[in-house]
């Protein structure tokens, strides 16, 4: 979500014309940029987490899933991603 202060923002980026000083418009630009940046990284870090990753020791091997257990621990968030369907031949 926009704040305040970046919804203006755009309203100044989309009528550049407004914007008389040269100074104030590079300024509007490096400000875009910045929030452009963090939407860019919220956006990354979102799909990160969705997908399905191995959980590693601290030494970095893999981890074993402990049956005994409801909770897959060889998957980061507990759960494995889907099989692959295999071709028959």
């Amino acid at each position: 979500m926009l704040s305040d202060k970046e919804k203006n923002l755009v309203m100044l980026l989309e009528l550049p014309h407004r914007i008389s000083n040269p100074r104030a418009m590079m300024q509007a630009c490096t400000d875009a940029a910045e929030v452009i940046k963090r939407q860019a990284a919220e956006i990354e870090a979102l799909t990160e987490s969705s997908k399905p990753k191995r959980a590693r020791n601290a030494d970095g091997t893999l981890k074993a899933d402990d049956p005994s257990t409801p909770e897959n621990e060889a998957w980061v968030g507990g759960k494995a991603p889907k099989k692959k369907a295999k071709k028959a031949s």
